[in-house]
């Protein structure tokens, strides 16, 4: 089931997102970029960015929280993360499915979805339909690819 997320699950989301992160994309960067991603992460930096207008939508499967995707400025996924044991199940697939028809529904001109997507998660995006936007650049000790989706490209990839 994907459901918005409610205030007060800001500590789920956040243990969910370090322990996949940990496992899978932290390895990628340096202690800098690692802290400074753990720091945008936190339970309160969640709460704040939440209240300040960002949409997360959370998978759950009976009562455990399973995956998450946030969205920011009604363009651009800014997170994306599902269990391991959860992993290649559909969820990520899902879970962006719901927040782009989200998207296109508030803002129906909407032509592109970005993402800056970590090393590891690049083929998941490519699967998901997105194409490369342009190198890998780091930011803050974070390595990523900017990629984008063409809003045409919807109905053939998802």
């Amino acid at each position: 089931m994907i459901r918005r997320f409610e205030p007060g699950e800001e500590q789920a989301v956040y243990e969910l997102i370090k322990r996949v992160y940990d496992e899978f994309v932290a390895g990628d960067y340096s202690e800098v970029g690692n802290n400074f991603f753990y720091d945008w992460v936190e339970p309160s930096k969640i709460a704040a960015r939440q209240a300040d207008g960002r949409n997360m939508w959370v998978a759950c499967e009976d009562s455990k929280l399973v995956g998450v995707v946030e969205t920011r400025d009604n363009k651009f996924i800014s997170l994306l993360f599902v269990e391991k044991g959860y992993q290649c199940r559909g969820i990520a697939k899902a879970l962006f499915k719901v927040a782009l028809n989200e998207m296109v529904e508030r803002v129906p001109t909407t032509e592109c979805i970005y993402v800056h997507a970590s090393p590891f998660s690049v083929p998941v995006y490519k699967r998901l339909g997105f194409t490369e936007a342009g190198i890998m650049t780091e930011e803050n000790g974070i390595r990523y690819l900017p990629m984008e989706m063409n809003i045409t490209n919807l109905n053939s990839t998802i």
